[in-house]
């Protein structure tokens, strides 16, 4: 790990490829026949070039990463273009690239749609229509079933099926009761429309355990038991999976760059922080990750004979705030300044998902393992200048 943090600097992440693709292998083999696996990317989009060959669909879910997808040649016909908020732009040049499936969040998207094919009616379009699950995502009963009117006209509109997502870390009895609901719902809605057709694209939300010793990589009890409640299904399931599929691909590497207090309350302050590790459900650090302590060989007077023998410290990050507290206890044996803590199962959301730009710190570094080499995704970049 010490040879990684002084060739690309510290605080680090580093992904692993070919973990991805395991994982990804692992999920497929208990997913049911009637399953595909659909991989947001939203939750970390740096493995998008590694798996860009693999036998799944990408969720993409704004203009951004609909361009980051483009720059690594992702096939279009890979591609779900969802997202809350699309433009005319947006909705047009989706459906110019001919990606596999446009997602309709609400009339004005439908309305957008019609504009787009008004120009350039050749192609034939997959849609998906997203219904609410009583949040911002999709539409009303009735809203739906407008979508489907104003699309009927357009023979090259291929009504593909039925979008539903109510959030993520959900449990077995949840998904249970939201796969007859929307099972229910799609036989109802063709009776009542006419339309045929045997698609749900479903987010399971399947729950990640963060904070827990058990090797979540090999831990599928919730997949099968979901697995089973799809597998004898008269429809067709595009499994949306995100934080399920990352989480365990990816490291954290930050330095200990100070240790203070008394035996009261002692710190430790990492050259990262909360604008770097974000793990769900945490709550200002009162929950612990998987953290591996690595010893920097340095001489105990770099830290002070004080910080000999075991005891828990409070992990604060570099952030000028009270509210940047990693973790409030780990427990370290004779903690050093120049150590390093990597956090685990840190593949999802936490490259993206921080509050990057507060008090300038610069970007960490990203690396790719693939399993023989380290190769360089992002250098180091300095903030500063955004904010300048």
């Amino acid at each position: 790990m010490f040879s990684l943090t002084e060739k690309f600097g510290s605080p680090l992440y580093i992904f692993d490829s070919q973990k991805a693709k395991n994982r990804i292998n692992a999920i497929k083999d208990r997913l049911p026949k009637n399953a595909k696996l659909c991989y947001a990317i939203k939750a970390n989009a740096f493995l998008i070039d590694s798996l860009k060959d693999e036998d799944l669909l990408f969720e993409v879910c704004s203009p951004g990463e609909l361009s980051i997808c483009e720059e690594k040649k992702l096939s279009p016909e890979k591609i779900v273009f969802s997202g809350v908020m699309k433009t005319q732009e947006d909705v047009t040049r989706a459906y110019m690239l001919s990606v596999n499936t446009i997602t309709l969040e609400s009339v004005t998207h439908c309305k957008y749609l019609i504009n787009a094919i008004e120009q350039e009616r050749e192609h034939s379009q997959d849609v998906i229509i997203r219904l609410t699950g009583n949040n911002q995502f999709g539409m009303s009963e009735k809203d739906v079933k407008k979508c489907i009117e104003l699309l009927r006209p357009y023979k090259n509109i291929h009504i593909r099926g039925i979008h539903f997502f109510t959030g993520t870390q959900k449990k077995l009895k949840k998904i249970a009761e939201e796969i007859s609901f929307i099972e229910d719902f799609c036989t109802k809605l063709q009776q009542e429309t006419g339309i045929t057709f045997k698609s749900i694209e479903y987010g399971p939300g399947l729950s990640y355990e963060y904070f827990s010793n058990q090797n979540q990589s090999e831990n599928f009890f919730e997949l099968e038991e979901f697995s089973k409640l799809i597998a004898n299904s008269n429809y067709d399931y595009v499994i949306e999976l995100g934080r399920y599929v990352a989480s365990p691909c990816g490291k954290y590497i930050t330095k200990i760059m100070d240790i203070k207090g008394d035996e009261k309350s002692r710190y430790i302050i990492i050259d990262g922080g909360i604008n770097h590790i974000n793990y769900y459900g945490q709550m200002m650090g009162m929950k612990t990750p998987k953290v591996q302590h690595i010893k920097s060989g340095l001489n105990a007077e770099n830290a002070g004979e004080e910080n000999s023998g075991t005891a828990d410290y409070t992990i604060a990050g570099s952030l000028c705030t009270t509210a940047d507290i990693v973790l409030r206890k780990l427990t370290l044996t004779s903690p050093r300044i120049g150590d390093l803590l990597v956090f685990s199962d840190i593949g999802a959301y936490s490259v993206t998902e921080g509050i990057y730009l507060f008090l300038s710190h610069p970007l960490p570094a990203v690396v790719m393992f693939d399993g023989k080499k380290y190769s360089i995704l992002r250098k180091p970049q300095e903030t500063y200048i955004i904010n300048a």
